[in-house]
């Protein structure tokens, strides 16, 4: 099942922006609600042990005006603070950021660019990691984009989770993507111990 909000169609008609997610069939029925927190953030809530919050985010790229990273951040802040602080939270984005090896464990980059910044700053706030960082990875399996002009291989997407959950995560790291979609992002995965409850029928 896939769940999507806020795309929008450019004048040739392709679609751009918005988030979505992809539910195998166990997941959807453990989903208690999706709601659409922005046109960049999508929040879903499921009935697990414990209760457990997904949130799918896209962040403007570091190219964009200083005032859409803040706005998406602060949105983005907004959504963290509604969520129950007894929840499993796993924040899934493509945050468009680099963080450098003085500020994450295990990263592709030497330097934080500006969001980045903003994402760290994010996580400081609300006590959070970037588990696909936790893991010692060579660097082949940390990079998550590839610039099709270029070449150039680049981390820019994190799944952030509470850090007082950080032993329930098992590992965390990118995977080659779907090549039938022509993706220039590869698939970050996460391996997490959680309880996935289904309603019982009559």
């Amino acid at each position: 099942m896939l769940y999507t909000t806020s795309a929008w169609r450019n004048e040739a008609q392709a679609a751009n922006g918005g988030v979505g997610m992809l539910l195998d069939s166990r997941a959807r029925k453990s989903l208690r609600r999706a709601t659409s927190h922005s046109k960049r953030i999508l929040v879903a809530e499921f009935d697990c042990n414990p209760v457990t919050t997904i949130i799918v985010a896209y962040s403007p790229t570091n190219a964009s005006a200083p005032e859409d990273a803040e706005s998406f951040y602060e949105d983005l802040g907004v959504a963290i603070r509604e969520v129950p602080a007894h929840n499993f939270l796993a924040i899934l984005g493509d945050f468009n950021a680099r963080l450098g090896t003085g500020d994450a464990p295990f990263t592709h980059h030497n330097e934080t660019n500006r969001n980045g910044w903003h994402l760290l700053e994010l996580m400081k706030e609300h006590g959070l990691l970037a588990a696909n960082t936790e893991f010692q990875k060579k660097r082949g399996k940390r990079w998550t984009y590839q610039d099709r002009c270029t070449g150039t291989k680049r981390q820019l997407d994190y799944i952030l989770v509470r850090r007082k959950w950080r032993n329930s995560v098992l590992n965390a790291e990118p995977y080659s993507s779907f090549c039938s979609v022509g993706s220039d992002h590869r698939v970050v995965s996460m391996k997490v111990r959680l309880s996935l409850r289904a309603p019982k029928t009559n």
